[in-house]
């Protein structure tokens, strides 16, 4: 069995949206890079289903040479190889197209695993993309996965709760963050044996892009108003918080 895992190097998630920039309409270059939230829950998905099937494990990404330092976090989760294709678009169909010619050139790829979104865009459709491409099944918000003979069995998520479904074949699989996958932390040891790891690097093909164009990417402005009530007498005070409440729409 050969599992292959989508993962995409992003900027920093984490900072803080009052400190966010952008630099030709992306985040700027000065933030630091790291694996996508959800790529390295898809990431540990596939760490754990490779321990229970015995299969092998490979990481797909397509981006720069810069990138191999943060994917190699990746091998020292438990992925076997690390596999990166060589381009700077941010098409999904130009992306989709790389990652097909990668999972070709594997030849025997059971399984495709990637998060459900990524950290940076949340456009959350590369991997349905790809999946069309393949003319493989495509299912999304995957939870658990369990191989049983020649099925999959995969619970996938809802708002309301889970969804048990069961396909055979190939598949591409969105991975959505439940407790059960969070991404390990990998040990000294493994993170000392990744750096030593080979890198396939291919290079990327120009692929179609979309029909639609991208016009203009900006980030949310919020305002905020503070207006302070006097306290002296708390009647007034409550009377004229439920009036300006009332103006405002709120009850």
């Amino acid at each position: 069995m050969h599992i292959a895992v989508l993962a995409k190097v992003v900027p920093d998630y984490e900072v803080p949206s009052a400190d966010f920039e952008l630099t030709d309409s992306r985040a700027h270059s000065r933030y630091t890079r790291m694996i996508g939230l959800y790529d390295e829950n898809a990431i540990e998905t596939g760490v754990q289903l490779k321990e229970a099937c015995k299969a092998k494990l490979t990481i797909i990404s397509y981006g720069k040479t810069e990138d191999i330092s943060v994917l190699r976090k990746a091998i020292a989760m438990g992925g076997d190889a690390l596999h990166l294709v060589m381009g700077d678009s941010d098409d999904p169909f130009v992306i989709a197209e790389n990652l097909k010619m990668a999972i070709d050139g594997l030849g025997d790829v059971d399984l495709v695993l990637a998060g459900q979104q990524s950290a940076d865009m949340d456009r959350g459709v590369v991997h349905s993309i790809l999946a069309g491409m393949l003319g493989w099944q495509f299912l999304p918000q995957i939870s658990r996965i369990q191989s049983e003979g020649d099925l999959w069995m995969v619970a996938q998520a809802h708002e309301n709760g889970t969804r048990n479904l069961q396909f055979s074949g190939k598949g591409v699989l969105s991975i959505t963050s439940i407790p059960e996958n969070v991404p390990r932390i990998p040990v000294v040891r493994a993170i000392f044996a990744a750096k030593k790891k080979p890198v396939e690097k291919i290079e990327g093909i120009p692929g179609t892009p979309m029909n639609a164009k991208e016009v203009s990417v900006e980030i949310p402005k919020m305002e905020s108003v503070c207006e302070f009530l006097p306290i002296e007498d708390m009647a007034e005070t409550a009377t004229t918080l439920l009036s300006k409440l009332r103006e405002e729409r709120y009850l």
